[in-house]
């Protein structure tokens, strides 16, 4: 199943990710302030799922005023949006497999340390099993519906990716620069058998990103002995490579951009090194990030599609928006 983030109101969803399903299950006594057909939304649901998504995004730090209505604004268009494709798709007749429903479900619960903490959250969010498997249910129609209309862009092919290096070629900083996220682990005070069990863990870890279970920021904020990592997820800003060493020199000269480096040694103790940029001039050291682009372009030009058809179902269905605090500019089916 296909699920992303909210980054911004311009990438904005419409699938229930799992990482707010639970906050969407909490019933608000606040008033509505929009209504979709008979369905209403609370300013309190509102509130409550921003400042999730905020607490997600911005890890702890504090969230200016600015910021919290552009997340709110995204909150209400991802509401908005599922509650007029819920109702597309009633008017469709979509049928949803029970065995998907029942996969989903699982997978959610897994989530959760036991079955008591999942039937508790379920309790705190004042919601039955069946409630929750209805969720369930609109999501896997509102995909089914969006892979129709508006299906996800297909990955960038070698002849587009080409394309775009000969349009932007000459604009590129051709110098001894590169950038990168580095994991370390320290070797002082360890026993050599410690310093190779250290080899190994970063392989370890090395494995986890290659077969994306993990993203290399991700871990180089849980393992990295460099304390900057738990905010920067190991990135280094360009430098020069030799500046770090023979030793860094040699093994990031072995790999191509996107590529991570063997264990190796350096002052501060054994490392492994993500290369995200070489700025020498060559097509393959800018492929990783050209594929990037052409891929937030593509998607861009999805969300762009997805809210023209969200607009068109705004026409059919009526939205209320009955709070301006609560009415995002270009709002879905509002009235022009």
């Amino acid at each position: 199943m296909r699920s992303f983030k909210f980054i911004s109101r311009g990438i904005m969803t419409v699938a229930l990710a799992a990482g707010i399903a639970s906050a969407q299950l909490l019933n608000s006594k606040s008033l509505d302030v929009i209504r979709v057909e008979k369905t209403g939304i609370s300013a309190g649901k509102i509130d409550s799922l921003a400042k999730m998504l905020g607490e997600q995004q911005f890890r702890g730090k504090k969230i200016d005023d600015q910021t919290m209505t552009q997340l709110r604004y995204a909150v209400i268009d991802n509401l908005v949006g599922q509650e007029l494709i819920k109702l597309e798709a009633k008017k469709m007749g979509i049928k949803v497999n029970k065995g998907k429903i029942d996969s989903l479900t699982a997978l959610f619960k897994a989530q959760f340390p036991s079955e008591d903490a999942f039937q508790k959250e379920l309790k705190k969010s004042n919601t039955t099993m069946a409630q929750f498997r209805e969720k369930i249910e609109d999501q896997l129609k509102s995909e089914a519906i969006l892979e129709k209309k508006v299906p996800y862009p297909k990955d960038p092919t070698e002849k587009q990716k080409e394309a775009f290096w000969e349009l932007n070629k000459t604009k590129v900083a051709i110098n001894d620069s590169i950038s990168g996220a580095r994991i370390v682990i320290s070797t002082k005070g360890k026993s050599k058998q410690e310093i190779e069990d250290a080899k190994d863990m970063l392989k370890g870890l090395a494995a986890q990103v290659r077969s994306k279970k993990a993203t290399f920021a991700q871990l180089a904020a849980m393992y990295s002995d460099d304390q900057t990592a738990k905010k920067t997820g190991g990135v280094m800003t360009k430098f020069v490579a030799k500046t770090k060493g023979d030793a860094f020199v040699k093994a990031v000269n072995k790999i191509k951009v996107g590529e991570m480096t063997e264990p190796y040694t350096d002052k501060d103790g054994i490392a492994i090194f993500m290369l995200t940029e070489r700025n020498d001039g060559k097509y393959e050291s800018y492929k990783h990030q050209i594929d990037y682009i052409l891929r937030v372009q593509a998607e861009q030009d999805r969300q762009a599609q997805l809210k023209a058809y969200l607009d068109g179902l705004g026409k059919v269905y009526k939205v209320q928006y009955l709070d301006a605090k609560y009415t995002p500019p270009q709002a879905i089916g509002a009235a022009k």
